[in-house]
């Protein structure tokens, strides 16, 4: 019976540890990306919940206000609100602004837009591809890319409007 239990407890353990490891190993490998300020932007084609399909590339003349969100995170619909009140002033300045989903079901993500009355790009990385080719750990993280597709600045966290408005006023063309 002892014999027995250490095998099950031995057992449980290696399961753990693999678990752990694993969870290390994805978490912190080189293979995850890390976009900084200099590096070009990765291009991705990602689909909003309509069946849209949004290319970085394609954006290319305009600054980009990169953003990754996820519903249940506050500082992302905070964000989210400041983007909205500016956004078409922005876009007739040359700044698109995209919000990029990290992995929720579409359902959540259009009942979200909709509540919301959210007016630009938001398209859903499934399987978080494009996050990571990001190097996105933490929400909201925002890209700024300039017209040339060069990242100028990457920031994590929460801002306030001001924040934000001084990041918008960078991205617009000709104006740094």
């Amino acid at each position: 019976m002892k014999k027995r239990r250490l095998v099950i407890r031995t057992a449980i353990l290696l399961v753990l540890a693999a678990a752990l490891g694993y969870t290390f190993y994805t978490h912190f490998s080189e293979d995850r990306g890390l976009v900084d300020a200099g590096d070009q932007a990765p291009d991705f084609a990602l689909e909003d919940t309509e069946g849209n399909t949004v290319h970085l590339d394609e954006l290319k003349g305009q600054g980009v206000y990169l953003t990754f969100w996820a519903t249940y995170c506050n500082y992302c619909r905070d964000k989210m609100e400041y983007l909205k009140e500016h956004h078409e002033d922005y876009k007739e300045r040359g700044v698109e602004i995209v919000a990029v989903n990290v992995d929720e079901p579409s359902v959540s993500v259009q009942r979200f837009i909709d509540r919301h009355n959210v007016p630009y790009a938001n398209v859903i990385d499934r399987g978080m591809r494009v996050s990571n080719a990001y190097g996105v750990r933490h929400l909201p993280a925002v890209y700024l890319i300039d017209e040339s597709g060069t990242v100028i600045e990457n920031q994590v966290g929460g801002k306030t409007e001001a924040q934000v408005l001084e990041a918008l006023e960078k991205l617009v063309p000709d104006s740094g």
